[in-house]
């Protein structure tokens, strides 16, 4: 009888061995920031902890592998407890942040359970929080820089984590914070936070504005966000007809062409002759020795252009091209009264 209950007893043991711990049901546990939350796990029928016991956590794609016998992950060992008292691993999470909240997986005995945490913002210790108002239409214009304005209600609120985003109808880019591996070349030395003195002042300048910088912007911090629709103004014409203009051979002639705001620097310009003999772009031009120059250099938004030691052939139609805008004027060369004399 005595041999029976010990083998029997043996039985037991061997089953309880390899079946290994049966952990406790699925459950969704939340917490707030700044405080403390208990994610349970344990044996239901009270076995010890086996050597492969570990926790891992999911915030996104990735897994952590946040505790297991060999210790607890470095950004986790001053807020991670585990009780790891036989047949119980349940896992205290201190000073919670936002980005506490996700999947949590205890894994022990072959057998796993998986835990969602939510993470709320404590009443008492509210992070980042902006007003309740809609997008904010902003404008600027091309070369120029704009503010795009973002602030928590309280600015000496430090967010725990802050993200500006650009969205342009063909891509959703983040733009700040820029890493090295971003890959946004497009706004590499273009961005930069207003204000370094007040945390929630969370607006940012966007300078050397082009036309493709139109779009919507999106600041977030701590589970809130706030977008502004920027608007890109470029250099534009007014909507006379062509203009006719008359040179001497030999002299100098200007071809008119400006914004109409004369301090509006366009994204591009570009001149182009169409004349009997060649259609060329005469501007930019290729080389400095050539007979073209901008009138003015100090209104970026005056396009005019001069045009020295004019011959016959340059007789023709001159195209000015700036931000989508076309201005055309009419040349008419002539001889001079002297050639003209010497000709007769």
């Amino acid at each position: 009888m005595e041999t029976m209950l010990v083998c029997v007893w043996l039985v037991s043991s061997l089953i309880h061995t390899i079946s290994g711990c049966s952990l406790s049901a699925h459950r969704g546990v939340t917490g707030y920031t700044g405080g403390s939350v208990l994610l349970p796990c344990f044996c239901t029928d009270g076995g010890t902890i086996t050597t492969s016991a570990r926790w891992l956590f999911e915030p996104g794609p990735s897994t952590i592998i946040l505790w297991s016998r060999g210790g607890v992950d470095d950004p986790y060992k001053d807020r991670a407890l585990i009780s790891d008292s036989p047949g119980n691993m349940s896992l205290r999470l201190s000073d919670l942040i936002l980005s506490d909240g996700g999947l949590y997986r205890c894994e022990a005995g072959g057998q796993f359970r998986d835990i969602t945490l939510t993470v709320k913002e404590s009443l008492k210790n509210p992070g980042c929080v902006f007003s309740d108002s809609g997008p904010i239409p902003i404008t600027g214009s091309t070369g120029h820089s704009v503010v795009l304005p973002c602030a928590c209600t309280d600015v000496q609120k430090k967010p725990e984590q802050i993200k500006w985003t650009a969205d342009l109808g063909n891509s959703n880019t983040v733009i700040f914070p820029q890493g090295p591996t971003s890959g946004n070349d497009r706004y590499k030395h273009r961005v930069q936070l207003l204000d370094s003195v007040s945390p929630g002042n969370l607006s940012l300048r966007l300078s050397d504005l082009t036309l493709s910088d139109e779009g919507t912007y999106r600041c977030e911090a701590d589970g809130h966000y706030r977008d502004i629709k920027l608007t890109v103004k470029g250099c534009v014409f007014s909507d006379s007809g062509p203009i006719p203009i008359t040179g001497f051979t030999g002299h100098s002639v200007v071809l008119p062409c400006a914004c109409t705001d004369v301090q509006e620097k366009p994204e591009q310009i570009k001149w182009t002759a169409v004349t009997e003999q060649q259609s060329a772009v005469i501007f930019p031009p290729r080389s400095s020795s050539g007979r073209v120059q901008l009138l003015d250099s100090v209104s970026p938004g005056n396009l005019s252009l001069r045009l020295s030691d004019l011959t016959l052939s340059d007789e023709g139609t001159y195209r000015c091209e700036a931000d989508g805008q076309l201005k055309k004027i009419m040349l008419t060369v002539i001889h001079t009264f002297e050639e003209f004399c010497l000709k007769v």
